[in-house]
């Protein structure tokens, strides 16, 4: 018999605990403050997936009112704490900065 396809739209992967690295003695790692944004045109979820790929996980942070604010109005409306661990910050960190503009470089090399 052939195996059932997952069904997932609609629902959020939590294997952060799974995923976050720990300390030799076991304990989970500590986080790390990498940015605060606000929680408008997807830019949290698109920046969680990035660093997803990446092998970094992200820990959300949505102030006092915690996910209740994302429940009532879709969206927090003091913005997001978004951490990762203290050993991978400086990775996620290179990730954030923008790229190069392409153009420019293709410029350059189309001269030379």
């Amino acid at each position: 018999m052939a195996e059932e396809p997952m069904l997932t739209w609609g629902t959020s992967r939590d294997d952060l605990p799974e995923r976050w690295p720990r300390t030799p003695e076991g304990e989970p790692e500590k986080p790390a403050l990498l940015t605060h944004l606000l929680e408008s045109n997807y830019e949290v979820e698109l920046l969680d997936e990035k660093l997803r790929v990446y092998g970094i996980p992200v820990l959300k942070n949505r102030g006092s009112l915690g996910s209740l604010s994302k429940i009532v109005l879709g969206f927090s409306g003091s913005g997001v704490d978004l951490y990762v661990p203290s050993s991978m910050l400086e990775d996620a960190r290179a990730l954030l900065e923008p790229v190069e503009d392409f153009e420019q470089e293709a410029d350059n090399t189309v001269e030379n």
